[in-house]
């Protein structure tokens, strides 16, 4: 959603509303009081080192990701049109220090590489539009910032394009347990124009299951797991907590979509067991609905939800605690 271009990672695919959109850009500290979700008053995330995008300006940091040690910091940026690239920082003492683009060869100017991903294995999940399913996974190696070993990923419903009804069905906004046996994935519909991606129309957040070292895509159990979960609105990029028992992932009101006037939420649902459907969700009150949030991203210990804010041109990460 970050410019006024059709995007196919997780959080950035609503930019043809957005062209038309009324942000407001709210002084953080306005939005409402912690909750019972606990989380306190935003902050924004300062990565030091980001480099200068075409505008002369640092580049805009989108879709973060904190490694399941909490040492890394992973987030993608727009350039310019239909270019999003993957990037990641490090933590050093009180601060993200940034280390360059992740490669070799993944970031590329006709595709949208974003949306990153990592179980304690290692196992980099990322979404990748050059691809059938859209959704790729590797390895990463943080010595280098290198993703080795990359391939599709599997058991997750493909690309469908419907010329006739001027439809497309895809994947977006991948994100892997910590554990490594669930990814979970938005599955969204746009419009088309001719042979060109038009407005995003409907997103639901589904997930498949590791068995026997594959992802195996059970849609009956997918959704039944997710039943309080998704609505009419549009319900995308999911997070999940490291014991599997909290939901975060952002609602955007179908009624702010169709009126081109964004606003969105940052949510929270809950379960006792990883067995369990998701209770019904609550949005974060400390994030507040009046600005255009997105890619909620919780840190192993539970304690900071990382999300991004619209800010002038550009995304910049903020993070509420609690």
């Amino acid at each position: 959603m970050a410019s006024s271009v059709q995007r196919w990672s997780g959080f950035t695919l609503l930019a043809t509303a957005i062209a038309c959109a009324q942000v407001r850009a709210a002084d953080p500290g306005s939005t409402a009081p912690a909750d019972s979700t606990g989380f306190q008053r935003p902050r924004p995330v300062v990565v030091q080192g980001l480099p200068d995008g075409p505008d002369g300006t640092p580049i805009s940091t989108e879709e973060p990701f904190v490694s399941r040690d909490g040492q890394l910091l992973f987030f993608n940026t727009a350039q310019h049109e239909n270019n999003k690239d993957l990037h990641y920082a490090a933590w050093s003492g009180p601060e993200w220090i940034y280390r360059g683009e992740i490669g070799p060869g993944i970031n590329n100017a006709k595709n949208v590489q974003g949306n990153p991903s990592m179980d304690r294995e290692r196992n980099f999940f990322f979404v990748d539009s050059s691809v059938k399913t859209m959704l790729r996974v590797g390895r990463f190696r943080p010595e280098t910032g290198h993703v080795e070993d990359i391939r599709d990923l599997t058991g997750v419903p493909p690309r469908q394009v419907r010329l006739f009804a001027q439809k497309l069905h895809g994947n977006m906004g991948v994100e892997v347990s910590a554990n490594g046996e669930l990814a979970f994935f938005s599955r969204a519909t746009w419009d088309m124009n001719g042979l060109a991606l038009g407005r995003i129309q409907a997103s639901e957040l589904l997930f498949t299951r590791k068995q026997g070292g594959q992802f195996v895509y059970d849609e009956s159990e997918a959704r039944r797991v997710m039943a309080r979960i998704n609505t009419a609105d549009l319900e995308y990029a999911a997070s999940i907590s490291a014991d599997g028992l909290e939901l975060y992932f952002t609602r955007l009101p179908a009624t702010a979509l169709a009126s081109g006037k964004i606003r969105s939420q940052i949510m929270r649902a809950a379960r006792s067991s990883t067995s369990e459907p998701f209770e019904a969700p609550h949005a974060i009150a400390a994030i507040g609905d009046r600005d255009f949030v997105e890619g909620p991203a919780v840190t192993p210990d539970g304690r900071t939800l990382y999300y991004h804010r619209r800010q002038g041109k550009k995304f910049r990460l903020y993070k509420v605690t609690r």
